[in-house]
Formats: C-alpha cells, sequence, structure tokens
C-alpha cells in the first residue's frame, strides 16, 4: 500500500503511545494517527509536503510540536483531552481545524488563522465568545460550537464571509441573546435545536426575520 501511495501514511489503531519516528518520508502530504494512545505530537521533522495531520481519538493533553509543518491546511485534534487552544502559530495556511470534543474553555489562539475556513469546536466547554476573539479569522465559512455553552451569541462582523453557523445544544434561552446574528450578512445556514430558545412559540418567524 504505501509503495502505491508514499504520500499517505496510515496507522490508524495500532496501539501507538507515541508519534514514530519517520526517515526518508519527504514525499509525506497525509498522515492519519486516529484511535491511538498518542499524548505528545512529535517527530514531525522533515516532513516539507505535509498538508493533513489526523489524531482524532487519542491522548493529547496539548497542542504543541507543530513548527516543523507550516505547510499544514488540515488539522484534525478531535477526541482528545486538550484543554487550550495554543501551539498554532506556525500554522498561517490552515484550512481546516477540528478540536471537537475536547476540554477547551475560551475561544483565543486563532486571530492569526486568516486563511482558515472551516473550525470545529463542537462538544466543549466554552461559555463565551466575543466579537474580538474572532478577529483575523477573515475567510472563515463554518463555524460549528454545538454543545458548548454559550448564552449569547456575539458580533459576527469580524467574519464577514460566515455562511454557516452550528450552535445546537448550547444555552441560549431567548431571543434578545441572539439579536446580533443580524451582523452575518451571508449566513445560508444556522442550528440552534436544543436551545431554550427553539421552544419559543414564535422562535421561527423571529430567526427569519433576523436572518433573511
Amino acid at each position: 500500500e504505501r509503495l502505491a501511495n508514499p504520500e499517505r501514511l496510515n496507522l490508524d489503531r495500532r496501539g501507538l503511545l507515541a508519534c514514530p519516528l519517520l526517515e526518508g518520508e519527504e514525499r509525506l502530504r497525509l498522515i492519519n494517527y486516529q484511535n491511538n494512545s498518542i499524548r505528545v505530537i512529535q517527530h514531525l521533522e522533515r516532513l516539507p509536503q505535509l498538508i493533513f495531520l489526523d489524531l482524532y481519538n487519542n491522548a493529547l493533553l496539548r497542542i504543541s510540536g507543530l513548527e516543523a509543518v507550516p505547510t499544514l491546511r488540515v488539522l484534525m485534534l478531535g477526541k482528545n483531552e486538550i484543554a487550550a487552544i495554543e501551539g498554532l502559530g506556525p500554522l498561517g495556511r490552515l484550512d481546516v481545524l477540528d478540536l471537537h470534543r475536547n476540554r477547551i474553555e475560551r475561544f483565543c489562539g486563532l486571530g492569526h488563522l486568516s486563511m482558515l475556513r472551516v473550525l470545529n469546536l463542537a462538544g466543549n466547554r466554552i461559555s463565551r465568545v466575543d466579537a474580538s476573539d474572532l478577529a483575523g479569522l477573515s475567510s472563515l465559512v463554518e463555524l460549528n460550537l454545538r454543545r458548548n455553552a454559550l448564552t449569547t451569541v456575539c458580533d459576527l462582523s469580524e467574519v464577514p464571509g460566515l455562511q454557516r453557523l452550528f450552535l445546537s445544544s448550547n444555552a441560549i434561552a431567548d431571543l434578545a441573546s441572539v439579536e446580533k446574528l443580524r451582523s452575518a450578512r451571508h449566513l445560508a445556514e444556522l442550528a440552534l435545536d436544543g436551545n431554550g430558545i427553539a421552544s419559543l412559540p414564535n422562535y421561527r418567524p423571529a430567526i427569519a426575520e433576523l436572518c433573511p
């Protein structure tokens, strides 16, 4: 399989406790480390072509070790034990970032990712997102904040191209809490199910007026 496709390395479900040392793999573009028990991101040196790194369902405690791969376009870190958004400074070309089902409490550390289009932070512990937290995310098209602890929607003018916003299963209770949806002028898809607001009798027409 490797001989047929030397640009991909699939080490899914191999019982790995650490990222292996890779030598002679300069052609690698995609690495799949899904479903292992890796605790630290490491050994990514000498991978000048790497654009896709998948560490879904491991045991990562933090984001680190990415200085060697500024070429990354897709980073998948869902279902780990990560508590903070950090260590992404070198990844200015990132297009997709998946951090769902971690332990993140603060939306921060993303402002330099001007090329980021898709951000998944579902299933974390985020209780607040301010407009200033979105500054710099000028290319963002999709934002997934399902299953967090949000009570309100902030001004979204910092992400003018936002088309899809997923806020299901938070703690948004009333229409006043979503008034700032008016600032999302290109929003095409919105999910608010699983919030108190969705049980209000005038919920659907009111949202339609906010997001025509």
